[in-house]
């Protein structure tokens, strides 16, 4: 009888799926994901890391306005630095390789208006890179 449970657990943690991921990888995931907002809200001036976080094929949604890569190269350099007033996130691993991230934001811009900000992103992890394979982006003033 003992070897049954040991055949069984055997092949439990055999039959475990490749896609499954531990608590670490979890806990990584989010780090990464939180230090990219972060990067993200200081602006234009961290543009090539806020590239290097972004697919160059990324489907990408913002006010209704469809975004490509190649747009984002050229607003980049124009993305302001965000006065954060409140900030919301979740990121949760889907699977080994696929996360998602959602994060929520009431910012002040530059001329003083408060604005909320939603995001969330489809991260895709290959060659050990996380990068935003799909983005969509909602920005309304606040009241």
């Amino acid at each position: 009888m003992k070897y049954v449970y040991l055949i069984l657990v055997i092949t439990f943690f055999s039959c475990k799926p490749d896609k499954a991921f531990t608590e670490t990888e979890q806990k990584e995931f989010e780090k990464m994901a939180q230090a990219y907002q972060s990067i993200y809200m200081e602006g234009g001036e961290n543009l090539d890391e806020i590239l290097a976080g972004i697919d160059k094929s990324i489907q990408m949604w913002e006010n209704g306005k469809i975004w490509t890569y190649d747009d984002m190269v050229k607003f980049g350099p124009h993305l302001p630095k965000k006065t954060v007033i409140e900030n919301y996130d979740e990121q949760k691993l889907l699977e080994r390789d696929l996360g998602y991230d959602f994060v929520s934001i009431l910012y002040i811009n530059t001329k003083g208006d408060t604005l909320r900000e939603t995001t969330s992103r489809i991260w895709k992890n290959s060659d050990k890179k996380w990068q935003i394979v799909y983005m969509s982006n909602l920005i309304n003033k606040a009241d």
